[in-house]
């Protein structure tokens, strides 16, 4: 069985939120549900001063705090290491939500245009119905283009070649040997996440994402 994850060199990320953006317009998220998100996080003073971009999304961890509050064992991790959401099993309490250290959960409130009163877009409306009202959403590493072979769409739109993903589970992957060099955030939170960074910079990454 493999364990899918992912490593991110930030020393190659550039902030240009092409992994964010092109998520959310690839999966058609309503306006207030965003899978991927760039932290931007700057110390010190000119000029010596470092600035350090930091992608985030769901983490996938072995051990998800949000399947462990999960009411109705809607969350679950299939096969791949992929932690799911069944949204014939949400009830949409909102405990993953608030149990998941790294913000990466939606529960829709309500399937809102991002173009305000102009849309929905014909784009929007086709994916729309994918977004139900009162079930949390989350990454999955893009479970529908892995079904067809291809990359997390984060990995294909990195303009900077940022990213690797592959089975950490397979000692001779590039992902795997990567990851042995890099650091999971918020490792104290015991979840054991599927991404890891990459880092040669002065700045706490922990202290970049809580800030």
């Amino acid at each position: 069985m493999a364990r899918l994850g992912m490593v991110i060199n930030l020393d190659r990320c550039i902030g240009c939120h092409a992994c964010s953006v092109g998520c959310a317009v690839s999966r058609g998220l309503p306006a207030d549900d965003r899978w991927s998100h760039v932290k931007e996080f700057s110390s010190g003073t000119f000029p010596d001063l470092e600035i350090t971009y930091l992608p985030t999304l769901c983490m996938q961890c072995e051990k998800p705090l949000c399947m462990a509050v999960c009411p109705t064992g809607a969350t679950k991790i299939d096969e791949d290491g992929i932690v799911t959401v069944d949204a014939d099993e949400c009830i949409g309490c909102g405990s993953c939500e608030t149990a998941c250290p790294y913000g990466a959960r939606t529960v829709i409130d309500s399937v809102d245009s991002n173009h305000g009163e102009a849309g929905p877009t014909e784009h929007e409306a086709h994916h729309f119905v994918a977004h139900k009202v009162g079930v949390a959403e989350k990454c999955t590493f893009c479970a529908d283009r892995r079904s067809l072979g291809e990359e997390p769409l984060c990995v294909k739109t990195c303009v900077a070649d940022a990213r690797v993903f592959g089975d950490l589970d397979d000692e001779s992957s590039e992902v795997s040997k990567l990851a042995a060099q890099g650091k999971a955030l918020l490792e104290s939170e015991g979840t054991i996440p599927a991404v890891y960074y990459l880092y040669s910079g002065k700045n706490d990454l922990d202290e970049v994402f809580s800030s």
